[in-house]
């Protein structure tokens, strides 16, 4: 079976922000089923039962009540975005976004016609007075944000950030989309739950994917939320046509999220990753010295750095190519085009042997100038 990104044989692409597939856990499937009720149209928002277990699941590990009828189910956290620009948004629309952004995300928005306009971000993730002026100024459709180890900046928001962003969208009565794929994948300590979390009168929907924390090709993943904004996802004539989404995926994994398996698997992959994280990063700082300034972000996927002489790492992408290594250069994070001295490095994709390998490889490739 094809893949949608083979690993190269002579590259080491840094830019890929997917897991290792030497980590999808093919064993814990080997031995589960399906029963008729899993082949027949779905509930709407999702099959009961997996909703439940997926709900009792999230409330241990975000430390706040989940209910099931605030959980969606969607075809991954992708799905869940391209459905919220259909229900939530009209082209034409306005869409507020972080600056720098997840550009795959920029580029869902632009696809659906909707005009994505930045708002700065500091060293907390998205500014709340910024992100009021923005809503006052072009009266959005709504805001996406991510709150939890920012893809690509590593930052994640305080307890007391995300209080004033959800009191934003109440306010303004704007909704909020938090892309939050990444909330579990913490190194250390747990990050503030997610923004769906904190008022139930808000409206705001929490993105959650089974892609990072378990394995992307079953596209599977959830919309947290309540009140009316959750109401108009699930008024969609998609699932009136078709049901709910994913109800073979989630028939899987249910049995893996009931027993534990999931909740084990997760606490292996954060030692795997906060070693990778500490192997890409430290490689990075012996070569590059104080040439790259580096986060060291607290979980997630990606390390965001920068050229502290400001050049632009698109210059060296073709001294990057023949030296075989890859990165994602920082523009395409951006809807202004900024951020032309940063790059993003994923640490998932690789083991330590091929992060430190490319890591020297980068470091001839940006030592090497023209």
């Amino acid at each position: 079976m094809s893949v949608q990104v083979p690993k190269p044989d002579h590259c080491i692409d840094l830019g890929v922000g997917q897991p290792d597939p030497a980590l999808l856990p093919t064993a814990l499937f080997s031995d589960l089923a399906v029963g008729w009720q899993d082949l027949a149209y779905g509930e709407h928002a999702g099959d009961r039962g997996f909703r439940q277990h997926l709900a009792h699941w999230l409330s241990g590990e975000y430390q706040t009540p989940v209910e099931p009828q605030q959980l969606f189910v969607t075809t991954g956290s992708s799905g869940g975005l391209d459905m919220i620009c259909s229900r939530l948004a009209r082209p034409g629309d306005v869409v507020l976004v972080e600056e720098p952004s997840y550009f795959l995300a920029l580029m869902q928005l632009v696809e659906h016609g909707l005009k994505p306009v930045a708002v700065p971000m500091d060293r907390d993730g998205l500014e709340p007075a910024a992100l009021e002026q923005a809503i006052r100024q072009h009266r959005p459709a709504f805001i996406y944000s991510i709150p939890t180890y920012h893809n690509p900046t590593g930052i994640t928001q305080s307890r007391a950030r995300r209080e004033a962003l959800v009191a934003l969208a109440r306010q303004y009565d704007c909704p909020l989309v938090a892309d939050e794929v990444y909330q579990c994948l913490y190194f250390a300590e747990p990050p503030p739950p997610p923004l769906a979390c904190f008022d139930p009168q808000a409206p705001v929907l929490s993105i959650g994917s089974f892609s990072k924390i378990l394995a992307p090709g079953l596209r599977l993943g959830w919309l947290h939320g309540s009140g009316e904004v959750l109401g108009r996802l699930l008024g969609s004539a998609l699932l009136k046509s078709g049901g709910g989404l994913a109800p073979v995926t989630s028939a899987l994994v249910n049995p893996l999220i009931e027993q534990g398996a999931l909740q084990s698997y997760i606490a292996g992959l954060r030692q795997t990753f906060r070693a990778r994280r500490d192997c890409l990063h430290d490689s990075l700082s012996a070569a590059l010295g104080g040439q790259l300034e580096l986060n060291r972000p607290d979980g997630g996927y990606f390390l965001w750095a920068h050229l502290r002489d400001g050049r632009d790492i698109r210059a060296h992408e073709p001294r990057c190519r023949a030296l075989g290594v890859a990165v994602k250069a920082g523009p395409l994070f951006s809807v202004r085009g900024g951020f032309r001295s940063s790059l993003r490095l994923c640490f998932a994709w690789y083991d330590e042997a091929q992060l430190r390998a490319g890591a020297e490889r980068l470091a001839r490739a940006l030592d090497g100038g023209y």
